[in-house]
């Protein structure tokens, strides 16, 4: 008899989460009393009113003048007599945090070019100027801070936009607008800034080259989309030249009009910037193993270029790239039968990759798309010492594996043409990679573990009605040079596409889009009954009528499908509702990322959001979401589910948050890995958390989260979090997360057709520590670290005998595992990186990466204590690594 689920299951740490939950909240409900920066300036009646009539009435224009009166000095004072002879623009309105009301302080600037740059001067009054903030930092890194910013929709498409913001200390942002109200942070540009404070406030001076911006060769003057916009800390302000609502959704389609520029460079300008890196790795402990040395020095040369074929198109090109200086993924111990997602880190994959965006689910940013750009240079597919290739014993055998596939080559160009089309083309070669395989004699074999393979993808995009409607499309393809054993089980070649559209409507405030895509792999017989048997489909269901396994296929074919739409502008109220479809043959993991196939899923939503102060709130927000799920079998995935959550900022911009999600009992088909489809109970999850002001010497953020399933079934996480600003050069941020969960259905093994469960109790610490120091605004140090521990103990294991039982525990009957499966993981990864930007656009990087880990089979308790002392004390290896790169502009 199967050992009844104990229903008494919450702990003493429920109580206590929530009894610190309340205690934030009430310290949050006392400081809330505590005013906000003011300001000495009060803007008249008068000026109001202008102000307000302005922000609704009109559109904002700049005139800009050429500079005819010698150069210019880039140092933040604008004494120059061609800046004393240009137009004065102004009348900049609150966003944050009293929308629609003119700004706090005054700000003006006046707009200059010549052949070769654009230049911006922006004067920020300040009647405190001894509480101006700027905060030193490394490049592109947000910090609480007063800003000027300055962005320029130099395609004049009303989507997209160039942005190039800086700080009191001289501390540089760069960021490129798409879709209007989306923005890729890792855009970055060469350009120049100069900055000064006086008794008055403070000013900006931008030097922008022309060949930074991207803008038609066309005709002869030039009038661009402009907005200009200044964040004041102290009174947590945004301020807009040209008003940017706060409840709408847009951003680069409310900005003001540049106009006056005329005959303008048409650039093509060709940048190179090759680099040289030399490394030196040690090793802590080689062990037996003849691959692995003391120390390994390497060394590596490449470079990336960039060539500008018209004025609006561009082509980049990287040549052996090497990305040494990027911090390391996070720590993980996956026990599912799916892979984890991994945030793109590298630069040339990163910058400009909106042109390639294409989720596969409602909305735009989810994970799932056509293109995931990792896949691109991924550990390899193939293990060297599989049975297929050596099928005997192969204890006494060593193997030296690539960890990663080398990149030969990329190539991308992007841009955007004056006719509203936008294009996307990138293309990238793997190389075939071999591991080294020694037997116990000393006998080496070259196996190779991954063929020479070929990504590309293409997008194109056009925008019609002053970009409020957009119409594109996109396309993939993977050919793999296979040869004729050692890779059956990959597909020869992987297509996908479709198209996508985008419609704004109703003062844009309501937004439907659509997507239709279509996937076709490929290959031998073997490769596509794997791509049958996958964790994505699981063809081999035994209770999936609609499905059935055909091993003398040589291709597979899918489609997926998405419809979304709804008011997300304006307020109070926002609603969306929206359904995707997968088919089950859809497979796009060649080169993009997909959890699941063989699904249909409709989901509505709705928002009630305020922004006007009340009560002691400063805003708040409510929102509720329903959704069903099943296949095309019908099977129920989903059933109802929902659930509810809340945000409240206070006047002193603490805020707290919340939630509480519901899913109902429904048939789990993917619990098994290819067994039958089992009904698993439903499921209560909330999760709550407490935020302070995040412009303070001191940040404390709390998130905690509770889950119980219909069974008694508890996991918890609480994840505090500090971040510490002890001047204005350095900053420590430090975010343990500790969790404890239990699974009552954690899949083990399959035997002679019975499908083996267990209950596993896990609990996992990490702790993840980021502090930057800043010497210059050019001149930067940043540690990032993770220690990571998990362990997990294995209890009742149980075999599967009717998985559809109404009685939970009738679904399950005893098994003997002799196997012990119990774990301790720990792992720790670390990045100290120094980084000099020496000249405009070339930087010298020094890194000091350690990595070190610790596994224990067969034991399963956690000890903080002991197993942290166990991971520091672990032999651990360090690569010290020296990469410059110089950039030139021809």
């Amino acid at each position: 008899m199967v050992k009844p689920l104990k229903s008494n299951r919450i702990s003493w740490r429920a109580p206590l989460a929530a009894a610190l939950a309340l205690v934030f909240i009430a310290i949050s409900l006392v400081a809330a009393a505590a005013p906000p920066g003011t300001s000495l300036y009060t803007p008249t009646k008068q000026e109001y009113d202008d102000a307000l009539k302005t922000a609704t009435d009109q559109l904002q224009t700049c005139v800009a003048s050429r500079r005819v009166n010698g150069g210019i000095e880039i140092d933040g004072i604008l004494n120059e007599s061609d800046w004393k002879l240009a137009p004065v623009s102004t009348g900049f309105i609150q966003r944050e945090p009293d929308d629609g009301r003119p700004s706090a302080e005054k700000t003006y600037f006046r707009v200059l070019y010549d052949d070769e740059y654009i230049y911006i001067g922006i004067t920020a009054l300040d009647s405190q100027p001894d509480k101006i903030v700027g905060r030193l930092t490394r490049r592109d890194n947000y910090t609480p801070s007063d800003w000027l910013g300055v962005a320029f929709d130099s395609y004049d498409d009303k989507r997209t936009a160039f942005d190039f913001v800086v700080n009191p200390a001289g501390v540089k942002r760069d960021r490129f607008w798409f879709d209007d109200n989306d923005s890729d942070e890792n855009w970055d540009a060469v350009w120049h800034v100069g900055t000064s404070v006086d008794e008055k406030g403070w000013t900006a001076e931008f030097r922008i080259p022309f060949n930074q911006l991207r803008y038609s060769g066309n005709g002869h003057t030039k009038s661009w989309g402009l907005q200009v916009y200044r964040e004041i800390s102290r009174l947590n302000e945004s301020s807009f030249w040209n008003h940017c609502p706060r409840e709408s959704s847009q951003i680069v389609s409310v900005f003001g009009r540049l106009e006056g520029m005329e005959d303008l460079p048409v650039t093509r300008n060709l940048e190179i910037l090759p680099y040289v890196v030399g490394s030196l790795e040690s090793n802590g402990d080689p062990g037996d193993d003849p691959f692995i040395q003391n120390t390994v020095k390497d060394g590596r040369i490449g470079g990336d270029l960039m060539y500008g074929l018209t004025s609006d198109i561009t082509l980049n090109l990287t040549v052996n790239p090497d990305f040494g200086q990027v911090e390391q993924d996070p720590s993980e111990f996956n026990l599912t039968a799916y892979e984890t997602y991994f945030r793109e880190r590298r630069p040339f994959f990163i910058e400009g990759a909106n042109i390639f965006a294409s989720s596969i689910s409602l909305g735009d940013m989810d994970r799932e798309g056509l293109f995931y750009s990792r896949r691109i240079g991924r550990r390899p597919h193939a293990y060297a010492l599989d049975s297929q290739r050596f099928p005997g014993d192969t204890d006494g055998y060593w193997i030296d594996s690539p960890e990663f596939t080398k990149i030969l080559a990329a190539a991308k160009v992007t841009g955007k043409t004056a006719g509203g089309w936008s294009i996307g083309i990138l293309d990238a070669l793997t190389d075939k990679e071999e591991a080294i395989v020694r037997d116990p004699q000393g006998k080496e074999y070259g196996i190779a573990v991954e063929p020479m393979t070929n990504y590309a993808v293409v997008s194109i995009q056009k925008d019609y009605n002053d970009g409020r409607t957009n119409i594109g499309g996109i396309g993939t393809g993977v050919h793999r040079k296979l040869p004729d054993i050692d890779f059956n089980h990959l597909v020869n070649s992987a297509y996908s596409g479709g198209l996508r559209f985008d419609h704004r409507f109703s003062n844009e405030d309501y937004q439907v889009i659509g997507k239709l895509y279509g996937s076709y792999i490929s290959g031998s017989e073997e490769a596509i009954l794997e791509a049958q048997t996958s964790p994505i489909r699981y063809f081999q269901r035994p209770d999936a009528e609609h499905l059935g396994i055909d091993s003398t296929l040589t291709s597979l074919a899918g489609w997926s499908s998405t419809l979304w739409g709804g008011k997300f502008g304006g307020q109070p109220w926002r609603w969306g509702a929206g359904v995707h479809v997968r088919s089950p043959g859809f497979e796009i993991n060649d080169i993009g990322f997909s959890h699941n196939a063989d699904e249909l899923f409709p989901v509505v939503w709705v928002g009630y959001r305020k922004f006007e102060e009340q009560f002691l709130f400063r805003e708040y927000s409510l929102n509720g979401n329903l959704w069903n799920g099943t296949n095309f079998g019908l099977d129920n995935l989903g059933k109802i589910g929902g659930n509810i959550n809340t945000r409240w900022q206070f006047k002193n911009y603490w805020s707290i948050f919340g939630g509480i999600n519901r899913s109902m009992a429904r048939q789990d088909n993917r619990l098994l890995r290819g067994g039958p489809s089992v009904l698993v109970p439903g499921r209560t999850h909330s999760w709550y958390g407490v935020s302070t002001d995040h412009r303070k010497f001191l940040v404390l953020r709390y998130f905690g989260n509770y889950g119980v399933d219909d069974e008694g079934v508890v996991s918890q996480g609480f994840e505090p979090g500090v971040t510490i600003r002890p001047s204005s050069r350095f900053d420590i941020t430090i975010s343990p997360k500790y969790y404890i969960s239990e699974y009552d259905r954690q899949y083990v093994d399959e035997i002679n057709g019975d499908y083996i469960i267990a209950n596993l109790k896990r609990k996992t610490l990490f702790i993840t520590t980021r502090f930057n120091f800043t010497i210059t605004p050019d001149m930067t140090m940043q540690f990032y670290g993770m220690p990571y521990v998990t362990a997990g103990k294995y209890t009742d294991y149980r075999e599967i005998v009717a998985p559809h039982a109404e009685n939970y525990d009738d679904r399950f009957a005893p098994f003997d595992y002799s196997d012990n499966l119990d774990f301790n993981f720990k792992e720790f990864n670390s990045n100290l990186v120094f980084r000099w930007e020496y000249s405009p656009g070339s930087t010298l990087f020094l890194v000091w990466s350690r990595g070190a880990s610790n596994f224990e089979a067969e034991y399963g308790r956690f000890d903080a204590g002991r197993d942290m002392s166990n991971l520091f004390s672990a032999p651990g290896d360090n690569t010290f690594l020296v990469k410059i790169n110089k950039w030139f502009s021809l």
